[in-house]
């Protein structure tokens, strides 16, 4: 079997024919819901201006405060339950098919064709393309959304939304600028696909390791971790798009956060080749 009909398999039976993919519009859904009900209490009794297509992408993986940081009396801290159900559920998505297809057909192409790299290299590109697929998915829901309940269709922000909602943070401090460069814009749209992409990516190398479920925990304990902490090493934190320099003086960088995303990705990739190159995989076929 060649490079193609092998990434085309794994394209079809790890995102065509995978069920969970279902369920994405239906989260998103619910969270621009959430968002959205937010937005109208915050703007009773005063006007925000329109808000666009964007502010509801910032609203909708807006984040938290890092609860570590929180003043002692703050018992209860604001967890972000639908954006940690967001990545969690994108971990989910794909979490046993690389274990199911190494266990069971792709013993058999391994077996005959002699071409562990080929598998691996065909392993990643359903990864990175899966991870797109989700997104994909989370980005049409926000547009339906959007359409229905008429938000503006512009790639600009409306600061007068965004700084409303920054404003309850209780450790960060609110920034001046009120125009976000077009750099920081796409930056911003795609940290979120990058974190989901990264996520996958280490789950996949820990299923060279260890059990599905192991594998699938690890990750969501990072994510998980990111609303504890806003350390650069939880690289989960730069999928708080509301959290970053465009909106607090002490925020993270996009671009930063981004660049430490694919050199994980890069990273997995290589050391997942090597690892799975002379592992001991198959002993009583190989």
């Amino acid at each position: 079997m060649n490079v193609s009909k092998m990434i085309i398999c794994d394209l079809k039976n790890g995102i065509i024919h995978n069920k969970r993919y279902y369920l994405v519009p239906v989260l998103i859904f619910f969270e621009c819901m959430y968002s959205d009900n937010l937005l109208r209490i915050l703007s009773f009794g005063q006007s925000f201006g329109k808000p666009t297509i964007f502010d509801l992408l910032i609203l909708v993986f807006r984040g938290c405060d890092p609860i570590s940081k929180l003043p002692k009396d703050n018992s209860i801290p604001d967890l972000p339950y639908f954006w940690i159900a967001i990545f969690i559920f994108s971990v989910f998505c794909g979490f046993d098919y690389m274990h199911d297809d190494l266990t069971q057909f792709g013993t058999q192409i391994i077996t005959r064709c002699k071409k562990r790299r080929t598998w691996w290299n065909s392993k990643c590109i359903w990864c990175i393309v899966s991870s797109f697929y989700f997104y994909l998915l989370t980005i049409l829901t926000i547009l339906l959304y959007g359409a229905l309940h008429d938000y503006e269709f512009v790639f600009e922000n409306n600061h007068a939304i965004t700084n409303a909602f920054a404003g309850f943070s209780l450790t960060h401090k609110l920034a001046d600028n009120n125009i976000i460069s077009t750099f920081n814009k796409i930056c911003l749209v795609i940290a979120p696909y990058l974190v989901i992409c990264t996520l996958n990516m280490i789950q996949m190398i820990l299923c060279l390791y260890l059990k599905p479920i192991f594998s699938y925990i690890i990750p969501s304990i990072i994510i998980m971790a990111a609303t504890y902490t806003d350390s650069s090493i939880i690289f989960t934190r730069f999928g708080m798009l509301l959290y970053t320099q465009n909106y607090f003086v002490n925020g993270y960088s996009t671009f930063i956060g981004i660049v430490i995303c694919l050199l994980i990705i890069i990273m997995s990739i290589i050391w997942g080749e090597k690892h799975f190159k002379v592992a001991n995989i198959l002993p009583d076929k190989e």
